[in-house]
């Protein structure tokens, strides 16, 4: 037959726990349990150990979020110009940007290996294995195509926001129009239109 095993007097460890300067591990080995049972039980009982008393401020009641986020919104409306931003003026900015952007990548591309040998330097003898994969992943082909792709998507946004409305409509109406009045005729026309 196994021996049945006794049970844990929680009142006496909460007694302990909140009127004695005894360590958890000691109390753990007296009442023979779990030394993080006794902490769990302790932090879900709201347990306090001696002098811990007058240090635990009363909690405080939640602000309310629109006086959390006025005075942020008051001081956005202080930094906003008077007047906003006209399409040109947007495009423009936005270009200098994608232009930091681009020597950004291509700075990071032209010196890829003095970066990771940077890295490596910075986290030699340390064991952070995600940090370093995060580091190099940044550093990765995959990564700099993606970010090479955004930027070019990016500047083609930018000329066709740029470009003025009758500019874009006569490269339609070319589009349309071409091959008219040549031996072909149409282009765009169905195979009936088209000389063999």
């Amino acid at each position: 037959m196994g021996k049945t095993k006794k049970p844990i007097d929680w009142a006496a460890i909460e007694r302990d726990y909140t009127k004695t300067s005894l360590p958890v591990r000691e109390l753990a080995r007296w009442y023979n349990c779990d030394e993080k049972a006794i902490r769990l039980r302790a932090r879900a009982g709201g347990w306090l150990r001696p002098g811990q008393e007058n240090s635990a401020a009363p909690p405080q009641a939640p602000q309310p979020l629109d006086t959390l986020v006025a005075p942020i919104m008051e001081r956005l409306r202080e930094m906003a110009p008077d007047e906003p931003a006209q399409t040109p003026d947007i495009v423009e900015r936005t270009r200098r940007v994608v232009m930091r952007l681009v020597d950004e990548l291509e700075a990071v591309t032209g010196r890829r290996g003095e970066l990771a040998e940077l890295i490596d330097e910075a986290l030699a003898g340390k064991d952070n294995v995600k940090q370093r994969a995060s580091l190099q992943k940044a550093l990765s082909l995959s990564d700099r195509a993606m970010v090479a792709k955004n930027l070019a998507l990016a500047t083609k946004t930018l000329a066709e926001a740029h470009a003025p409305a009758g500019k874009k409509a006569a490269a339609a109406e070319d589009a349309r129009s071409a091959g008219l009045g040549s031996d072909w005729g149409d282009d765009l026309a169905g195979p009936a239109a088209r000389p063999n």
